[in-house]
């Protein structure tokens, strides 16, 4: 009994920790720098990158064979997610190392130059619909993203809940501001400034503020044809930063809206003023779908049944200009109350990117 339990006190003590090669502090590489404005979109909602550690300076080992381990701060594991919330949330970005580097040995004692631990490593950047950390602006400042600690004399116990530890410390860097809680073994950190500036595809209406002037017609004009007065116009659109293959990087959508709408029919436009032709609207219909009578939507914000009168999905071929042919016609929605009089109304045009 005397001989086994010797035996595990020694044990226990040739186990204590003696770093061989780490020095007093973190030493910080050469910032990597990447611009996702170009690469990220809902289009193209992921983007991975590769890259290599920029770890510059010197050490000393005392020992041989010492033993160096990596740690990807940018986690893969949903529960600890860095996710970047730049220009306030606006746009999320998620940022994981995906292939973790290899432990790396340095065979040899005495001086060596941080560009031995230089390694390898990839980043997926995703689009996201999760919170994260707010950023007001567009660029995000990583002061580490990777970093290489010296594991050379650990003991057993420090072995066993070093990756446990690890995670702890991945999430409190997550709610402290991107800060991580170094120790003594932690030699070389990698920074990384990330920036994410978007310049999405916009549309616009080049002729707006359009009026559209249907004829003077009779009374008993109204009921002569089932389109009365029908006069054609255009929307004319342009639309900006669309991708270099002549692709939309966001969905868009367009419909008309209006507050001078028949209470029971959203289909016709009024004039509810007191001198206006009374019983009769008009209607919009679209020249490709001329038997169907445009919808329109109370809101300028969401479509609900009004009719979707362009649109075109995220990574769908677009045009930079275009036209929307369209025309107006008289319609009489209470045969019984015409009478004579103008009318003027109006509708606005609204482009959504939902």
């Amino acid at each position: 009994m005397l001989r086994s339990f010797m035996f595990l006190l020694l044990t226990s003590v040739s186990g204590m920790s003696y770093a061989t090669c780490s020095g007093s502090s973190i030493v910080y590489g050469t910032p990597i720098t990447i611009d996702l404005s170009d690469k990220l979109s809902p289009a193209t909602p992921t983007w991975t990158g590769s890259f290599t550690t920029q770890y510059s300076g010197s050490f000393n080992c005392t020992t041989g064979n010492s033993e160096f381990s990596y740690t990807p701060i940018l986690s893969t594991d949903s529960k600890y997610a860095t996710i970047l919330g730049f220009s306030n949330n606006k746009y999320m970005v998620r940022a994981e190392i995906t292939n973790p580097p290899a432990n790396k040995t340095l065979s040899a004692s005495g001086s060596h130059t941080a560009s031995e631990l230089n390694t390898p490593f990839t980043v997926r950047f995703t689009l996201v619909n999760q919170s994260g950390t707010t950023l007001t602006g567009d660029t995000a400042n990583m002061s580490d993203v990777l970093f290489v600690s010296d594991m050379s004399g650990l003991s057993i116990w420090e072995i066993i809940t070093w990756p446990i530890n690890q995670v702890i410390k991945i999430a409190q860097w997550l709610f402290s501001g991107f800060k991580w809680p170094y120790d003594n073994r932690d030699m070389f950190g990698q920074p990384m400034i990330i920036k994410y500036a978007p310049k999405l595809t916009t549309c616009s209406f080049d002729n707006a503020g359009l009026t559209v002037a249907l004829p003077t017609l009779g009374i008993p004009q109204l009921s002569a044809s089932s389109q009365p007065g029908l006069t054609p116009f255009s929307l004319n659109m342009s639309c900006q930063n669309v991708g270099v293959n002549g692709n939309s990087d966001r969905a868009i959508e367009m419909f008309l809206s209006s507050t001078q709408l028949l209470s029971t029919d959203s289909s016709v436009l009024i004039d509810s003023s007191s001198s206006a032709a009374q019983g009769v609207g008009l209607r919009l219909i679209k020249r490709d779908a001329p038997q169907t009578p445009v919808t329109f939507s109370t809101s300028t914000t969401s479509r609900g049944n009004a009719t979707m009168i362009f649109s075109v999905a995220a990574g769908a071929a677009l045009d930079e200009h275009f036209t929307l042919p369209m025309a107006a016609y008289y319609y009489v929605w209470a045969p019984a109350q015409v009478s004579q009089g103008k009318i003027n109304t109006s509708a606005t045009l609204n482009i959504i990117y939902p």
